[in-house]
């Protein structure tokens, strides 16, 4: 039995018709219009509330449950930290599961439960309790959540690299869920109108409140469409090539993989849009005079990305997938940058600011689009590079661990934004009937626009710089791919073999 064990894994001799064949396998069209509407349909609502709930609940909390940017800053500080046990495990689990279901699509409702606690907890705490309660309370709010996203975010990820070996047709699929991804911007986006124009007698917190109820119910939906529409088509290692690999030996093949520090790095500098996304609700609030100017910037800033986007796969063909992230990212950090420079009250009419304003944040995110499509196709030719080193896909370690500095840098997003809210003194102003009301203190105004500005000019700069050493690019990954096919062919021709002598 250990003899027979011990043969299976030696690579028998393949043929060029073997190998022609792989690369056909590689070559060919499997998803139909059906199935990848079932994909981008699973991950519509995870988008919509990433967004609802990156602009809007940390003003929330701090506005209406007068939790303290500090107390949400330690619990962030302190659940980063603990975060880092279920990170370690949460990638060699889902490297190993293996049910009826497929290796990663459980866990698209596994996780549900712990998710919708840590999401709905924050908009549904009760007033009057003491900051060190709120402490107790954000830490087991922020660390239930991490634990869903710690196997969510992952799985999630390695379904899309797993619904065809096919690298253009991956990326045709990134570039229409990229696409009809706009939409969880734009429909958060419009969020700010029911605050400004509901009748002024409805609390702003119930309003805000109500919106969370929404959005929260759409991630459920689509989180179990996706559950039951998905098929995983990407041959994975076996039981027994996994076990022939140990954890530590996948961890130390991961951990010296170039390619995955450079996103990981990349993925660090979003420290900085998110710090922005943070003071967002501030800035339009305090420094425009109404939270609704938002929504009127987001139909506008909105409308490159349709006409941008549709060019992304042609451009990738043309200049390499590197190449365009580099151009994106640069571009989008230098336009912030003259946006801060300019500032948010150049003239002396308030209409013509707001019109300059939304003119920058559109050339701003005429980019945005293509940015999203980039950074995940260019995680899937980092999974095509460790199976080409390492000959096992590794995609729950590889996402866990750059899931984890995703994490941290959100959490630094937060104490940064709390740090720079305490420093400013911002103290929320509500009228008779509980609606917000804009501070005017020139001082503090420019402490806003300057976070808005400068620390997203900041961290797309310093994601361009990164990418320039993503080296899967070129020849490289031509030579990769002909060598998959060469080592793809090999496993399959082994696992027939092996069949036909059971």
């Amino acid at each position: 039995m250990a003899e027979k064990t011990k043969e299976a894994f030696v690579q028998p001799e393949v043929t060029e018709a073997d190998i022609e064949k792989q690369r056909q396998q590689q070559e060919k069209e499997y998803l139909g219009p059906r199935e990848m509407a079932a994909y981008i349909i699973s991950g519509i609502g995870d988008k919509n509330w990433e967004t609802f709930n990156g602009n809007n609940e940390f003003f929330y909390t701090t506005t209406f449950q007068h939790v303290s940017p500090i107390t949400l800053s330690i619990a962030q500080s302190v659940c980063s930290i603990l975060d880092t046990f279920d990170n370690a495990i949460s990638g060699p689990i889902l490297d190993r599961t293996r049910t009826r279901w497929g290796r990663v699509r459980p866990y698209l409702i596994l996780t549900l439960p712990f998710w919708l606690f840590s999401a709905a907890m924050p908009y549904i705490l009760p007033d009057g309790l003491s900051q060190a309660t709120l402490l107790m309370a954000f830490l087991i709010i922020r660390y239930v959540g991490s634990i869903s996203n710690s196997f969510y975010t992952p799985a999630y990820q390695a379904v899309l690299y797993n619904l065809t070996p096919n690298i253009d047709e991956r990326n045709r699929l990134i570039a229409a869920d990229t696409y009809v991804d706009l939409l969880g911007v734009w429909l958060p986006s419009l969020f700010p109108f029911f605050v400004d124009y509901l009748p002024r007698t409805i609390p702003t917190r119930s309003i805000y409140l109500g919106g969370a109820v929404v959005f929260m119910a759409l991630v459920v939906i689509f989180r179990v469409y996706g559950f039951f529409s998905l098929r995983e088509r990407v041959p994975l290692a076996s039981r027994e090539e996994m076990k022939s690999t140990s954890v530590f030996k996948s961890v130390m093949q991961v951990a010296s993989c170039k390619p995955m520090w450079v996103l990981m790095i990349k993925n660090f500098f979003g420290l900085g849009k998110g710090t922005g996304q943070s003071v967002a609700n501030y800035f339009w609030l305090n420094c425009t005079g109404k939270l609704s100017n938002a929504a009127i910037a987001g139909i506008f800033t909105g409308l490159p990305s349709y006409f941008v986007l549709p060019f992304a796969t042609k451009m990738t063909r043309k200049i390499g997938l590197k190449n365009l992230a580099v151009l994106s990212y640069g571009y989008c950090g230098l336009v912030y940058l003259i946006m801060f420079f300019v500032g948010f009250h150049p003239t002396d009419n308030n209409i013509i600011n707001i019109v300059i304003i939304v003119i920058f944040l559109t050339l701003a995110g005429a980019m945005n689009s293509v940015q999203r499509y980039c950074n995940t196709a260019l995680q899937g030719d980092l999974y095509d590079y460790v199976e080409w080193k390492t000959g096992i896909r590794n995609e729950g370690m590889m996402s866990a661990a750059m899931g984890y500095i995703t994490l941290i840098t959100n959490n630094i997003s937060t104490i940064l934004s709390g740090i720079i809210i305490a420093a400013i003194k911002y103290e929320p102003l509500l009228n008779s009937y509980g609606v917000v009301i804009p501070q005017t203190d020139p001082t503090m105004l420019k402490a806003i626009w300057t976070v808005f500005t400068l620390a997203p000019a900041l961290g797309r700069i310093g994601k361009a710089v990164s990418l320039m050493f993503f080296n899967v690019d070129g020849k490289v990954k031509e030579q990769m791919m002909e060598d998959l096919a060469v080592t793809r062919a090999q496993k399959l021709k082994s696992r027939t073999e092996d069949s036909q002598e059971n």
